[in-house]
């Protein structure tokens, strides 16, 4: 696959749930930089996420609104609808209808992702950071 395909994949297999499928999209020593959880480093890391996600949120989608791909570089502008275990919209608590947006930049090395960073405004994902 390439960058792109790759890239689509990740979106897809967050959509559907397929953690085990989404991490096959990285490499064993991938690196990353994530908003809530701070720098990580290893596919470990990711497995541990996954029960984190799957047990912290009842509803958990990212929808890409814009997808660039530079060669094995790719930046993702995405849309988030989510809610906590307990239902609770991720969500401005001010301005409930305003989109949660955020973007994703992706480096993939060898039909792997090898880096991945998030970035977005902390203070919609409130209900899952503080259950």
């Amino acid at each position: 696959m390439d960058t792109q395909n790759i890239i689509e994949k990740y979106y897809d297999c967050v959509n559907r749930g397929a953690w085990e499928e989404w991490l096959t999209l990285f490499s064993d020593d991938v690196v990353g930089d994530e908003q809530l959880a701070g720098h990580f480093a290893g596919i470990d890391v990711l497995r541990g996420a996954i029960d984190a996600i799957s047990t912290g949120y009842s509803k958990f989608n990212m929808y890409p609104q814009r997808l660039v791909v530079e060669g094995d570089a790719a930046c993702v502008i995405w849309r988030c609808e989510a809610a906590n275990a307990a239902g609770t919209p991720i969500a401005y608590a001010d301005t409930p209808e305003r989109q949660v947006i955020g973007a994703n930049y992706f480096q993939v090395q060898n039909g792997k992702i090898v880096y991945m960073r998030t970035i977005h405004d902390s203070v919609p994902f409130r209900p899952f950071t503080d259950q």
